[in-house]
């Protein structure tokens, strides 16, 4: 892999800061935080698996609209960038159905997994944390967490005693897109009933970039149809008794938020409906929306208990479930042209047993069914049913300063659709790790793990026309067959669907002393029977359907592609052997009592084992930071630059480097002392360079914010 000079330097200080002797440890307060991804209650410094752990102020000065957004500065996390109304974590590398997406240890029930313009249903400026688990943590979390897990943590169902009040405001406006966003999670409790609420609120317009060339050969300095119109709020109480707690929670979430570079309608097409869609009034329905936008609703009913000591040989259970009902609409021109929903149960059951050989461990359950569906002109994979059941244990032991976890997890899935037979999957997981802690300064960790996944609905069984992406999509569960020169006909495929199979090594560094923080992570990943989506250089109308899709669906597609202005790229889902390899670095150095120096790098390189790339993986990346921490102010002032990216697939364009300036100032005043609150402001692409992300499905019509400016003010009592 290729490290330019900056990385070096980094690199060369991080060597020079190891050799210092400290007397006292000074950890990061982030890595002594429990993570409650894991049932074994480890913190990030106890973790075999590289965690990372965003919390407090970290993940208030974070924040932002989509939780791709918010984590995308996290080293080894990346965006989707769908502009700013959606944004998904890609985890070295690996995205989509990939990435488990969680609200306190559940599933978020929502569709982002299908679809880049899906937004993901988690919200942060009310979370008290975000959990980050690099690499494959299918153990606890099943197939869909082959590439990582996020886990969104709240406290909406209160596991600890709460007295009095306690809670959360916060507020800011932005300059660029006139964003206007409010805040607020409030807890109250007598030891025994506690009661939890919170609520959100955000609105803003179209956002500026930095002047560039859109698809229609203008030149401009905005992206059309990116506003977002979101507020949500939840609900939840709790009981505690003498060994445990009870309780469940209630949220309900709405978004309007435009689809940039989606559905482009044609002249003539948009002539015939002028007259139609002409009034003012519809307009401002319509949010002054230049296209097509989403109308998203979710309601989600959670439930949470643990029982300590019930009987002999059990030192708790923990059980968690969640049940999420989901849709939303895609409309264009006064009229629903997809609609998507998604009904969702889940239930977790964990048991933390005592020690076996000396082995602590919990062994758990988790029962997953989900019924998705779409209706109109986006509708490219039937209504869908999945069916899952896993089984797991994870045990871990200590051999003085040698830390060894193992695990392992049986799952089976079941996918179904209305024109399909039903496809059973089983997967097999096995994990191993080490973890040596040389002295009190430094420790090594190494990770082994096996993990499986069963395809998603959306890879095995897609046939349409997806306009986000531009695509027209053909699941595994297809195949294309040439009938005359330039035509082809979609048949059902004759070829086993095999589990992905993902042979994965992490290897980690850490170091810590009362002045420097170092953490190294280096993975490789094999992966067998990769599913990726391969555009075979077909567009849509040279496709003709099979048997069982009858002519008039043909002609409906036609009819879209029209009304879309274009064909569209045909997308077949494949699978191949792939491997993937990279690494993940953070310093911190105290320079003094009151400046500091935080860095980053991180980079990816993922490819075909029989030559190739893979596509839409991001590029490498370097930032520092500078700190300067007073006593009633602090500030930071910090540089990212993102590389090139000329390891490209096959009909995917190069992507150039650019470079991001950001500041802040967080000031504490005395006269508002008694309310904890902190007042800021910070500015971002402070010399406003256009930046195109690699991995955006938008890259050439959707480059990242340009200037920024934003107040805000946070209070905690």
């Amino acid at each position: 892999m290729k490290l330019n000079t900056l990385t070096l330097a980094i690199l060369a200080v991080s060597s020079a800061a190891l050799a210092q002797d400290q007397e006292h440890e000074h950890p990061d307060p982030t890595e002594v935080i429990t993570i409650t991804a894991n049932p074994l209650g480890k913190t990030a410094l106890e973790s075999t698996q590289p965690v990372s752990i965003i919390s407090g102020d970290e993940l208030k000065q974070r924040h932002a609209h989509s939780l791709g957004e918010t984590l995308s500065s996290e080293p080894g996390i990346n965006n989707t960038h769908f502009a700013n109304v959606a944004g998904s974590p890609i985890v070295r590398g690996l995205g989509g159905p990939r990435v488990k997406i969680t609200q306190n240890g559940l599933d978020t029930g929502d569709v982002s997994r299908g679809s880049p313009d899906h937004a993901v249903t988690t919200e942060t400026s009310t979370a008290e944390q975000i959990e980050v688990l690099r690499g494959p943590a299918t153990l606890l979390y099943g197939s869909g967490a082959i590439g990582g897990v996020i886990n969104v943590v709240d406290n909406r169902i209160p596991s600890e005693p709460i007295y009095g009040l306690q809670g959360n405001v916060n507020g800011s406006l932005s300059s660029n897109n006139d964003n206007k966003e409010a805040s607020y999670d409030l807890q109250v409790g007598n030891g025994t009933w506690a009661l939890y609420t919170d609520a959100f609120i955000r609105d803003a317009s179209d956002y500026e970039t930095a002047s560039f060339i859109n698809d229609e050969g203008e030149r401009v300095d905005s992206v059309e149809n990116s506003f977002v119109e979101a507020q949500g709020g939840t609900l939840g109480v709790s009981y505690q008794f003498d060994n445990g707690f009870f309780g469940l929670s209630y949220q309900g979430l709405s978004q309007d938020y435009g689809i940039p570079g989606h559905g482009h309608h044609e002249e003539e097409h948009e002539a015939d409906h002028e007259e139609e869609h002409s009034n003012e009034v519809h307009e401002e329905e319509l949010h002054e929306a230049h296209g097509p936008y989403a109308n998203l609703e979710q309601d989600r009913v959670q439930i949470a208990g643990q029982w300590r000591s019930p009987f002999s040989g059990i030192e708790q259970v923990d059980f968690r479930g969640a049940l999420t009902d989901y849709q939303h609409q895609e409309i264009e021109e006064d009229f629903v042209a997809t609609q998507f929903e998604n009904q969702q149960k889940e239930v977790r059951l964990t048991a933390r047993h005592q020690k076996l050989a000396g082995w602590s461990g919990a062994i758990g359950w988790q029962w997953d069914i989900s019924d998705k569906s779409a209706i109109g002109d986006e509708a490219f994979t039937p209504d869908t049913s999945r069916r899952t059941q896993g089984l797991f244990w994870v045990v871990e032991q200590e051999f003085g300063a040698h830390h060894v976890d193992l695990g392992a997890r049986y799952e089976r899935t079941a996918l179904a659709s209305e024109d399909w037979q039903l496809n059973t999957f089983s997967a097999v997981s096995a994990s191993a790790g080490y973890l040596y802690h040389f002295d009190k300064h430094t420790s090594v960790s190494v990770n082994l793990s096996h993990a499986e996944r069963a395809p998603s609905g959306t890879e095995v069984f897609s046939n349409g026309n997806h306009f986000a992406t531009r695509t027209y999509e053909l699941g595994l569960g297809y195949e294309l067959h040439e009938e005359t020169s330039g035509e082809y006909h979609i048949e059902t495929a004759e070829h086993r669907i095999e589990t992905e199979r993902s042979n994965n090594l992490d290897l980690g560094v850490h170091y810590e002393t009362d002045s420097f923080h170092a953490n190294v992570n280096v993975f490789y990943n094999r992966v067998d029977d990769f599913i990726y989506d391969d555009f075979v250089g077909l567009t849509s109308d040279q496709l003709h359907g099979d048997e069982d899709h009858d002519e008039h669906q043909h002609e409906e597609h036609e009819h879209e592609e029209h009304a879309h202005g274009k064909a569209l790229q045909v997308v077949q889902f494949s699978q191949l052997d792939a491997e993937l390899y990279g690494y993940e670095l953070e310093l911190d150095w105290q320079l003094s009592d009151a400046w500091s120096v935080h860095s980053f790098s991180d980079y990816t390189r993922a490819k075909q084992r029989d030559g190739g790339n893979l596509a839409r993986i991001p590029a490498q990346r370097l930032g520092a930071e500078v700190r300067y921490q007073a006593q009633s102010w602090d500030g930071s002032l910090g540089y990212t630059r993102y590389f090139s990216q000329d390891k490209v697939a096959v009909n995917e364009s190069e992507t150039d480097a650019y470079g991001l300036l950001n500041a802040r100032v967080n000031m504490y005043p005395n006269w508002l002392a008694n309310y904890g609150a902190t007042l800021y402001l910070k500015g971002e692409n402070l010399t406003n360079q256009l930046g195109l992300v690699h991995s955006s499905y938008l890259k050439e019509e959707a480059p990242v914010m340009g200037r920024q400016f934003q107040a805000g003010v946070s209070i905690t009592f």
